[in-house]
């Protein structure tokens, strides 16, 4: 359901409306920088553990997923989302959870570019986070949130 206070948007009160409004960019903007700051986090902490400790690409995509996460959740407190009504704790575990709902589209995607379609593995993981990224946020802003 959408804040009484929602803008309804170029698309009207539905939810594309509610996303297409200047607080649903400024949503998404304030995401994807975070977004991108904790993801160049994530691609230095796969390239340190594949590349200097030998570590499997799989488990470094799946270790440098959830560092970035628990950053990003920070950021989504405080910055993007800030003044949200959910508490920390519950905010936080469905934060979790649709981080493992990104995490299986990206490890699935990457699988697919990486080892099927032979793409380079910092590659892969580039292109199998767009698609999961925009989904994610789409639901924090919406269900976790509560802010379109």
């Amino acid at each position: 359901m959408p804040p009484e206070d929602a803008d309804p948007g170029i698309g009207g009160r539905g939810f594309l409306g509610r996303v297409l409004t200047r607080k649903g960019l400024d949503l998404y903007l304030r995401n994807a920088l975070a977004s991108v700051a904790t993801f160049l986090l994530d691609l230095v902490f796969i390239w340190v553990l594949v590349e200097k400790a030998g570590a499997g690409r799989l488990l470094a995509v799946a270790l440098g997923f959830l560092l970035a996460n628990a950053l990003h959740y920070v950021l989504a407190r405080v910055w993007i989302f800030r003044g949200s009504a959910r508490g920390m704790a519950s905010g936080y575990v469905l934060f979790v959870g649709n981080a493992l709902v990104g995490l299986a589209l990206i490890l699935g995607a990457f699988t697919l570019l990486s080892d099927v379609l032979s793409v380079p593995y910092l590659a892969a993981r580039i292109a199998a986070s767009l698609v999961a990224g925009t989904a994610v946020f789409l639901f924090n802003a919406t269900v976790n949130f509560g802010k379109l």
